[in-house]
């Protein structure tokens, strides 16, 4: 028999928990902006019930899987998935509720056609429609292989391998802002380019968050680590496929929080001694000032502001940012 506490950490149920539902309708509202976060959804899915196994086996549970198997992964599925579901049709309601939308009446023509409507024609028609619709994007999105000169595979994204020129132009002394005085033509540019120094730092962040979560089993980490892999990794299935640098802004909020979790390691732990301390707050705020000192610098390529030709190569690092 068990325990008392370990039979309560087995068999009490955690109920309907609001952060969950709450997780349903953003995770339904990402993937209705851009379909990779139905991949976001499965990664935090997971990620939650790993929690509950942590949570009942930290509890006293001496099968903790067998616990969360029975009594929290069917309250976390409905709790989450439906309700995404359902925040993602709501995203369609004006396309659903006029009859002038693209493929709107698709269903309709189809069952207008000899032999009807198919297999699928007992669903609703605008349920038909929105699937047809939905497939049609996807087909055409997972085939778009046109050569780009931007184009950039995921590989290349963590270290700002290629980013994408919006706007460029050479303005003349004296025109465009350009100074008077200036020997040659200036350069003035909107470059989607993240600020290195912190992409770099972040390529250190990620794999002290790795080691963090995978041998000191903080939950933190492992959070930061699900969602960055949740918004990068999926991108690896279609690298035949034209894709750019921006998709990434998916996941850097979590590369940025990656980087914090490293500042404070650098800063040192609450018991570390004084001088501990001290020289890793020196070695942090120095990093965090060549960060800010980094953005600043490359200020003028982030707002198409002209500037001399030599100080715009000054900024191309990189002979892929050109």
């Amino acid at each position: 028999m068990l325990r008392p506490d370990a039979e309560i950490a087995e068999t009490l149920r955690l109920g309907w928990r609001p952060w969950r539902i709450a997780a349903g309708v953003t995770l339904g509202l990402a993937a209705a902006t851009k379909w990779n976060g139905l991949y976001v959804m499965v990664g935090f899915g997971l990620m939650t019930v790993l929690w509950d196994i942590g949570a009942r086996r930290t509890a006293g549970a001496v099968r903790p899987y067998l616990a969360v198997l029975k009594k929290d992964v069917l309250p976390a599925f409905v709790s989450v998935v439906p309700v995404a579901l359902a925040t993602y049709l709501a995203t369609w309601t004006g396309w659903l509720v006029t009859d002038k939308g693209y493929f709107r009446d698709w269903a309709e023509k189809q069952d207008a056609l000899p032999g009807g409507g198919g297999t699928w024609s007992w669903l609703p028609d605008w349920l038909r429609s929105l699937w047809h619709y939905e497939t049609e994007v996807y087909n055409f999105h997972v085939g778009l292989t046109s050569p780009h000169t931007y184009e950039s595979n995921p590989w290349s994204w963590i270290v700002l391998g290629r980013p994408v020129s919006y706007f460029y132009e050479s303005p003349a002394p004296g025109t465009a802002g350009c100074p008077a005085s200036a020997k040659e033509k200036c350069a003035q540019e909107i470059l989607a380019l993240g600020t290195p120094l912190l992409w770099w730092a972040a390529c250190f962040a990620l794999v002290y968050v790795l080691w963090r979560w995978a041998f000191r089993r903080d939950w933190r980490a492992g959070a930061i680590a699900c969602a960055v892999a949740a918004g990068w990794v999926p991108w690896f299935l279609y690298q035949e496929r034209t894709i750019f640098l921006f998709y990434a802004v998916v996941f850097v909020p979590y590369l940025c929080l990656a980087v914090a979790m490293m500042i404070g390691a650098i800063i040192g732990p609450k018991g570390a001694t004084e001088r501990r301390r001290t020289f890793g707050a020196v070695a942090a705020g120095c990093l965090v000032l060549l960060i800010v000192w980094n953005f600043i610098y490359f200020w003028p390529i982030y707002t198409a502001t002209p500037i001399p030709m030599d100080q715009w190569r000054a900024r191309m690092w990189l002979d892929t940012w050109v």
